[in-house]
Order: structure tokens, then C-alpha cells, then sequence
């Protein structure tokens, strides 16, 4: 068949209905290894750890319980004797000694040749301090060995434990008593030294304060630091005084205070009267009444017993002052040489006392040494009632069943390891297929010959073909916001990217349009938006209708709202703009902004993406309309494929505005 040149490219869906038929074949096959992946990893595993579990051989275990039984204790420190002795005796239980001649005796007597490695791995304690017993194990496959061997290793320590706690004998007694009696000599002669030398030097003790010579210099201290504070004051108080007198500041000595404030007081009163009198008459009348001259010659007299008053008083107070500046000098003086002379006693005195200190603390060393020996001739006189008298509870006896191991609890656990090592294959092998699985493209084409088709049937048929390459690019290019998977929609979800960039490169009406789909707002609500809905002071908007509601914009929205506002009964968009001219104007917008597969873009794709915004935070399907407005069900159905991370959340906790900036 020839070729003309001409072309027709048709979908290869319209031409062949093998891919599904393809696609359903894989599946099935991809199913048979995942059953067959699950099948053989599950009976490996269980075969394996069966067989490994019923391979064991059974554990025998043997037990002799030994009590140790002490006498009533009287006091703290013997109360605390068995428990330890019951710890200390636990351990050696199991040291390499007792093992050692374990094996010899076992060798000897039972004819058994176990090595000290075997019997360590085999014997095992276990004490309980509370109630005095140790418990002893023997544990093994050989069910007959384990009675003779229990019953050597206990006999052995038994007889071991005896020839170890042996008391002292009276000679070690003996020995200690006379230590003792030398060490009490020694203690006796230095007590005397150490007597003889404190009375000789007039020390009462080691304490500082409690020796007289010491005691007395802290007093002299004591008196001259209040002396010196004492004549700090006088010296003080004269110069101010002074300061004052020299300012001509009226200074009198305390004791007068009374006094002095009498007379002011009467001098005030006849000034007060004089200053009556004054108003009332005039000072031709003043001079010539005798009771107003008596009372001026009067107030006179007083002033002038009263400055004489005040420089007696001033001149008395500064000498006093200066006698107890000049006495306190000499106190302190006095006080100086004193002391200096008792510092000269004083290092004297230390020094003889650093020697008592010496031979007291020789003294103290000799007592610390005679009372440790007290208590070791004590502890070895007491030694013997500190034995333990040992029972044995239970006797070694040669076990009837195993106690180890669980074979039926083993085969169990080995079901259910085999079982999610099955799973765990099954979901590894269904990753790696995943992974190798090839990545989705483009619907392939068949080209066939032309035929005799006329222009508007290719012209139709090239519309058909790029309809569906671009709902193709749609779902293969949009990114899923949120890891979270679009629902199979015809409208692209858009990403925050591509909502950016529309609307950065978007005019007015283009903002406004973005802004108010992403804030709610239905598509068949948009030309019925006026600018008197707008809520400026709440920057929100009022949609009126069957699914009334409000709606919060952003600043940016409102912003422009209120910049064009002109007729409050106006609608925002202009009536030019229908459904179709809407999808255009996006189309535009996203061509003006650079985005990849501008065609994609439409109200549809906003609105798309929108309620997808608010199902993967959580919205539930049957609230969204409070605040999208009417959404079919079956249009709902497709979101339910939206992850919403297992969270449910109210409609009024989330955020309805999309973020455009």
C-alpha cells in the first residue's frame, strides 16, 4: 500500500483493545510470585527452625537446698554476720578450687571424668539471704550424673567449710591478751607525760579558747577594737562641731536642748504679740505704751540670755568632746601596749601548746591502737558462736523429666517468626517491583494513512488527540502537594509553585478571580460577588444563596476590593467575563508567568485544587461544603484517595484561605 504524505495520528486506544487484556494478564502473574514468594519463604523458615527445635536434646535439672541456722544475735554488727557469710559462701560455691577437687573426687569415687570447664557449665547457686538458704543446680542431658555429682560437690564443700572455720586457738588468745596489756602500759606513761606537761604550762586543752593566756588576748582585743571605735566616734563628732561653728550654724551641747527650746519658745510668743501690736498701733504709740517698752525690753533681755546661753552651752559641749577625744586616746594606747605584751605571751604559749598537741595526739594513737586489738581479741573470743549450724533441706536426687526444651511453645513462636518473615519477604518483593516497575509515558499512537478524510475530520481528530495528550501531561507533570495523591480528576492539582507564579503574573481581575476561588468561593458564584458583600472591617466576604456562608480573604484581596470599589450594587468582575472567557483569561495568566503546560490551567483546575487543600488537612467530605459551597457527592467521592495523614479535623479549625504569598 503507498503512502500519499498524508497522515492521520489516532490514539492507539481507539485502534487496539489488547492493553488491558495485557495489563490484566501482568497482574495476574504478578500476583502468582507474590503468593509464591510468600509460600516458600514461609515453609524455609518453619522447616528450618523446626527442625533445629526438635533436633535439641532434653535438659535434666537436680536440686539440694542447704539451710544455714545462726544464733539469736544480740547487737547491730553481729545481725549483719550471716548475711554476709550466706553471700561470701554462695560464691565460693562455684570457684575454680571447689571445681578442681570436685573432678578429682569425682574421678576417685564415682569413676566419673568431668573437667572443671564441663562442671562450671553444669552446676549453678542461688541464695536467698532473707530466708538463709542456698540453693544448689545441677543441669544436664544425662539424667543419672546429675544425683552423684550434686552429692560430691556438696559433701566436698561441707568438708572443706569445716576445716576452714576453725576457731582461735587459746594460744592466738593468749597472744593478743599480752599485746594488749604492753599497749596499756604504753598508754598509761604517755598519759602521764602528757599531764604532767599541760599543768607544767598552764594548758587546759587543745582547744584555743578554753586556755587563759589565749582567752585573755582575744578580750584585750575585743576592748581595744571598741576603744578605737569609741574614740573614731569622738573625733568624729568634735570635728563636725567644729565644721558647724565655723559655718555659723548655732551648736549647743544636747543635755541644754530643753532649755534652749524653752526660751526660743518665749521669745517667739513675745515677737508674735509685738507683731499684733504692731498692726494695730503705731510705733509713735509702741515707744511711749510702758507695757508694750516692757515687753521690747523684755524680748531683749531674753535674746541676749539666750545667745550668752548658747555660746556657754557651745563652749561646754566642745570640751567634753575633747576630754573623751583625749581619753579614748589614752585607753587605746594603753589597751595597744597590753596587748603587744600578751602576743609576746602568746607565741610562747603556742608554741609549748603545738608540743601538747604532739603528745596528745601520740596518746590518741596508742588508745586507737589498744581499742582496734580490743576488738580483734573480742571477734576471736566470739567467733566460734558465729557458726552456722548447716542443714540440708533437700537431698540431690536424680530428675524424672526434662525440664527444657518447650518444643511445642518453641514450634509456636517458630509459626509465627515464619509467618512475618513471609510477610516482611512478600513486602520486600513488592518493593523492589515497585522500583523496577517502568515509569508511566505517553499513550502511544498509531499512524495510519489518510484516506480520503476531509479537512474538518483531521481538524477534529487532531483536537481529540491533543485533549488527551494534555490530560495526560496533566496527571504526569502535576507534583502532588503534601505527599498527597490527586483523585482521578480531569482538572490538574495545581502546586503552591504554580498558584504562586499565577498569581504573581495575574492583573487585577486575575488576582481577584484566583484569590476568591481559593478562598471558597464557588465558580457559579463569581459573578454574583458585589463589592457590598465584602466585610472590610473582618476582611471577609458574605456569599449569599443556597449554601450562605462567610468566607475570610486575605489583606492583598480585600485590598484590591476596595481600590476598585465603585457602585456597592456592582459586581466585582465585569459582565464580560463568562465561564469560558475565565478558563481563557487563567490560560493567559499561566502562558504570561512562564508555567510549564499553560492549557492545563483553568477554574476548574483551582477549584480542584482547593478542596484538595482542605481534604488533606483533614476536612470531612460532608463538612466542606460550610465553607466551598455545593460539591456533588460523586465529585466528593473522588477525594476520598486524598491522605489526610490519619487526621480529622473540625471545618472551623482549619485554614481556608490558600497561601498565595
Amino acid at each position: 500500500m503507498a503512502f500519499n504524505g498524508k497522515v492521520e495520528v489516532t490514539p492507539s486506544q481507539f485502534v487496539a483493545g489488547n492493553a488491558e487484556t495485557r495489563s490484566e494478564e501482568e497482574a495476574k502473574k504478578l500476583q502468582k510470585q507474590k503468593w509464591l514468594v510468600l509460600s516458600v519463604t514461609f515453609v524455609v523458615v518453619f522447616a528450618a527452625a523446626l527442625a533445629w527445635i526438635w533436633s535439641r536434646s532434653e535438659i535434666y535439672q537436680s536440686q539440694a537446698i542447704v539451710h544455714f541456722s545462726y544464733a539469736q544475735q544480740h547487737n547491730t554488727d553481729q545481725s549483719t554476720v550471716p548475711v554476709e557469710q550466706i553471700t561470701l559462701n554462695n560464691q565460693r560455691l562455684t570457684s575454680n578450687r571447689v571445681f578442681n577437687g570436685l573432678s578429682a573426687r569425682l574421678l576417685a569415687y564415682d569413676s566419673l571424668s568431668l573437667s572443671p570447664e564441663q562442671l562450671a557449665a553444669m552446676l549453678s547457686t542461688e541464695a536467698n539471704t532473707s530466708s538463709r538458704i542456698i540453693s544448689l543446680f545441677a543441669t544436664g542431658e544425662d539424667q543419672t550424673v546429675l544425683k552423684p555429682v550434686l552429692e560430691q560437690w556438696l559433701s566436698l564443700y561441707l568438708q572443706q567449710l569445716s576445716a576452714e572455720t576453725i576457731a582461735n586457738t587459746e594460744e592466738t588468745i593468749s597472744a593478743e591478751q599480752e599485746k594488749m596489756l604492753a599497749l596499756e602500759d604504753k598508754i598509761t606513761a604517755q598519759r602521764a607525760v602528757v599531764q604532767a606537761f599541760g599543768e607544767e604550762n598552764n594548758i587546759v586543752s587543745l582547744e584555743r579558747d578554753e586556755n587563759r593566756v589565749l582567752a585573755k588576748i582575744k578580750s584585750k582585743g575585743a576592748a581595744l577594737d571598741e576603744a578605737e571605735s569609741m574614740q573614731a566616734e569622738a573625733e568624729a563628732e568634735l570635728a563636725t562641731v567644729r565644721q558647724s561653728i565655723a559655718n555659723g550654724e548655732m551648736v549647743f551641747h544636747p543635755t541644754d536642748k530643753a532649755r534652749m527650746d524653752g526660751l526660743y519658745a518665749v521669745i517667739a510668743e513675745i515677737q508674735s504679740e509685738l507683731a499684733e501690736l504692731a498692726e494695730n498701733f503705731t510705733p509713735t504709740y509702741m515707744d511711749m505704751d510702758p507695757d508694750i517698752v516692757g515687753k521690747k525690753r523684755k524680748l531683749e533681755e531674753l535674746r541676749n540670755n539666750y545667745d550668752k546661753t548658747v555660746a556657754e552651752s557651745q563652749q561646754r559641749y566642745l570640751e567634753e568632746l575633747k576630754r573623751t577625744v583625749t581619753s579614748s586616746q589614752q585607753k587605746q594606747q594603753q589597751l595597744e601596749n597590753e596587748l603587744k605584751q600578751l602576743s609576746l605571751d602568746a607565741q610562747a604559749f603556742n608554741q609549748k601548746l603545738e608540743e601538747y598537741a604532739r603528745l596528745d595526739g601520740a596518746l590518741a594513737q596508742l588508745q586507737l591502737q589498744s581499742q582496734t586489738l580490743r576488738d580483734q581479741l573480742v571477734q576471736a573470743e566470739v567467733q566460734k558462736p558465729m557458726q552456722p549450724t548447716i542443714n540440708i533441706l533437700e537431698q540431690p536426687f536424680e530428675p524424672d523429666f526434662p525440664i527444657a526444651p518447650h518444643y511445642w511453645r518453641d514450634s509456636a513462636i517458630a509459626l509465627v517468626v515464619a509467618i512475618i518473615l513471609g510477610l516482611l519477604a512478600l513486602q520486600l518483593f513488592s518493593s523492589i517491583h515497585r522500583q523496577q516497575a517502568p515509569a508511566p509515558t505517553f499513550t502511544s499512537y498509531n499512524v495510519v494513512p489518510n484516506q480520503g478524510l476531509t479537512l474538518e475530520q483531521q481538524m477534529a481528530a487532531h483536537q481529540a488527540l491533543e485533549q488527551q495528550k494534555v490530560s495526560q501531561l496533566g496527571h504526569q507533570q502535576a507534583p502532588m502537594q503534601l505527599g498527597h495523591e490527586s483523585p482521578v480528576s480531569n482538572a490538574r492539582l495545581l502546586s503552591e509553585k504554580d498558584c504562586h507564579g499565577l498569581y504573581r503574573a495575574a492583573n487585577r481581575d486575575g488576582k481577584v478571580v484566583i484569590a476568591l476561588l481559593l478562598s471558597g468561593v464557588a465558580p457559579e458564584e463569581l459573578p454574583e460577588v458585589r463589592y457590598q458583600d465584602v466585610l472590610v472591617e473582618k476582611g471577609a466576604l458574605k456569599v449569599y444563596g443556597d449554601f450562605a456562608r462567610t468566607l475570610d480573604l486575605t489583606n492583598e484581596c480585600i485590598g484590591l476590593l476596595c481600590e476598585s470599589e465603585s457602585d456597592p450594587e456592582a459586581t466585582v468582575l465585569s459582565s464580560r467575563l463568562d465561564a469560558s472567557q475565565l478558563d481563557q483569561m487563567i490560560i493567559n495568566v499561566a502562558h504570561d508567568a512562564g508555567l510549564p503546560y499553560p492549557d492545563q490551567f483553568s477554574v476548574a483546575a483551582l477549584r480542584h485544587t482547593y478542596l484538595t487543600f482542605l481534604v488533606a488537612q483533614g476536612a470531612r467530605l460532608n463538612d466542606i461544603e460550610q465553607t466551598a459551597g455545593f460539591v456533588s457527592p460523586a465529585e466528593l467521592g473522588l477525594y476520598r484517595q486524598v491522605n489526610r495523614n490519619g487526621n480529622v479535623v473540625d471545618i472551623d479549625s482549619l485554614e481556608t484561605r490558600y497561601p498565595l504569598a
